[in-house]
C-alpha cells in the first residue's frame, strides 16, 4: 500500500505546476480551480496505481489534461470553451516543452544557491511572497534605488548562471 504522506508531499511539491497548466486550458480561473480540484480527487482515487519509478509531474498532467477535456465535454454550450483542437495543440505544447521547464527550474536553484545568502534572502522575500522590496530597503538601511540597483544585478547574475547552465547542458545553443 502506498503511502498516503508521500502522495501529500508530492501533490503539496507540484501542484501548482498542474494548476499553471490548467490556467492555460481553461480561459476563466474559477473553472480552473474547479477542475484542479478534480484532478486532486482523481490522483487520490488512482494513487495506488502510479509507478513511483517515474516522474510524477507528467502523470498528474495526463489526469489534467483529461479533467480538462471531461469539464469541456459537460459545458457544451459555453461560448469560452476551446475547441478540441486547440486543447490537444496547447498540451503537445506543454509535453514538448515540460523538460526544458524543469531543467530552468533546476538551473534557477542551482544559480540561486550561488548567491550570498543576504541575496538569496532578498530575492526568497520578493518573490517568495514575503517582504516588498520596500520592506527590504528599510530593514537593510538602504535607499529604494540602492535596492532596485541591487536587485536588478541579482537578477542579471542569474539570468547569466541560467543560461549558461542551460548551455552547459546542451538545452539551448551556444
Amino acid at each position: 500500500m502506498k503511502s498516503t504522506a508521500e502522495f501529500v508531499r508530492l501533490w503539496t511539491m507540484h501542484q501548482a505546476q498542474v494548476a499553471a497548466y490548467i490556467a492555460t486550458m481553461l480561459p476563466r480561473p474559477d473553472r480552473a480551480a474547479e477542475v484542479l480540484q478534480q484532478v486532486s480527487v482523481a490522483l487520490w482515487e488512482k494513487w495506488e496505481e502510479y509507478d513511483s519509478s517515474r516522474p510524477f509531474v507528467p502523470w498528474a498532467i495526463r489526469f489534467a489534461y483529461l479533467e480538462v477535456l471531461k469539464w469541456k465535454q459537460g459545458q457544451a454550450r459555453e461560448r469560452l470553451v476551446f475547441c478540441d483542437t486547440l486543447l490537444e495543440q496547447l498540451h503537445a505544447t506543454y509535453e514538448a516543452e515540460a523538460p526544458l521547464e524543469a531543467a530552468k527550474q533546476q538551473a534557477l536553484g542551482h544559480c540561486l544557491e550561488k548567491l550570498h545568502p543576504q541575496e538569496r534572502l532578498w530575492v526568497q522575500r520578493r518573490y517568495g511572497g514575503g517582504a516588498s522590496l520596500k520592506q527590504n530597503a528599510r530593514e537593510e538601511g538602504l535607499t529604494m534605488n540602492q535596492i532596485y540597483y541591487a536587485m536588478e544585478q541579482i537578477r542579471a547574475r542569474l539570468l547569466n548562471c541560467i543560461t549558461r547552465s542551460l548551455r552547459e547542458e546542451g538545452w539551448i545553443d551556444a
